[in-house]
């Protein structure tokens, strides 16, 4: 391990965002929205140590559809000591004593599948998903956060009466991944060369009640997979005035994700474009996460990447 590593984590850090997918062992489910390579446990823990990183949240691949017998298998062979993991549910179906048995497993929270509401771009169906995700978890799953991504940051002024009124109540920690996908300038209209401000950037739809819900408490929000958001790879300095505007709002909301092994970005597609095998992306990790660290204080660089992810996700 390099000295540039131990100085990025010389108190161990979290990864709360990543994937596997062994499609040998466990096959995809035959309406998946995308066919990934494999991206085996051994693969996971050669990055995890490459990057000093000491414990790992395994994000459910929607690939694997509802069925979450991979991702307890995998849970348990990456170490249940230093592993939790985010399921998928059917809503309609899940029973109590199997949420009571993915909790055993090492499982503390679900991610909504948008894609099975047909919902990435209907904010009425988002709305329904989050209702019927909620209602399922109940009072059966204390402590367990739900993540919620989308393509659309301006549905949020929508949601936010939603979650207000019909999340936040039932003490669900609501999460959502890859900066909301808010856009870094680079990828912002009329800014392809990067030259907007901070103030065109807090302008994006969205922006405004995203900020409120994270300073509120109502809102984890993920600094995983830059590359979703901005073009200025490898150290993506255009998503400074973002990060920054997370941590000021409330330091003790933010969480840090590789989305590792860096899955193509979300989009509605084809069946015969789902079927067909999709590399995933080259990601410069190592240096995001300098780029990273050099935007915060040694205190939020801890709650980053300890003290918040334990907080959420290392309870009994």
């Amino acid at each position: 391990m390099g000295s540039e590593v131990l100085q990025l984590f010389p108190n161990g850090g979290w990864d709360v965002h990543h994937h596997i997918f062994e499609p040998v062992r466990f096959s995809y489910a035959p309406d998946r929205h995308l066919t990934p390579p494999p991206a085996t446990i051994k693969n996971y823990l050669d990055f995890k140590q490459k990057l000093g990183l000491t414990n790992s949240v395994l994000t459910h691949g929607l690939s694997y559809g509802a069925d979450c017998s991979s991702l307890t298998t995998f849970t348990s062979d990456l170490g249940p000591d230093t592993t939790r993991a985010i399921g998928v549910i059917d809503p309609s179906t899940v029973t109590p004593s199997q949420l009571q048995a993915m909790q055993r497993a090492g499982v503390r929270g679900i991610r909504v599948n948008l894609y099975r509401y047909g919902a990435m771009h209907d904010v009425e169906a988002q709305k329904t998903a989050l209702r019927e995700h909620a209602r399922a978890l109940g009072s059966h799953c204390a402590g367990w956060s739900m993540a919620f991504t989308h393509t659309h940051p301006e549905f949020w002024s929508e949601l936010t009466p939603v979650i207000e009124s019909d999340i936040v109540p039932t003490g669900i920690k609501l999460v959502t991944d890859h900066f909301a996908l808010l856009k870094g300038a680079s990828m912002l209209s009329g800014a392809e060369d990067g030259a907007a401000n901070h103030e065109d950037m807090s302008k994006q739809p969205g922006f405004a009640e995203i900020v409120d819900l994270v300073r509120a408490g109502h809102l984890y929000i993920k600094i995983s997979a830059p590359y979703r958001v901005s073009k200025q790879a490898p150290d993506y300095a255009d998503l400074k005035p973002l990060v920054r505007a997370f941590f000021d709002a409330n330091p003790r909301q933010v969480l840090w994700g590789s989305d590792w092994p860096h899955t193509p970005l979300m989009k509605v597609r084809t069946h015969e474009e789902a079927m067909k095998e999709t590399p995933f992306l080259e990601v410069d990790d190592l240096a995001w996460l300098k780029s990273l660290r050099s935007w915060l204080s040694a205190r939020e660089w801890h709650m980053l990447m300890v003290t918040n992810p334990q907080s959420l996700y290392d309870s009994e």
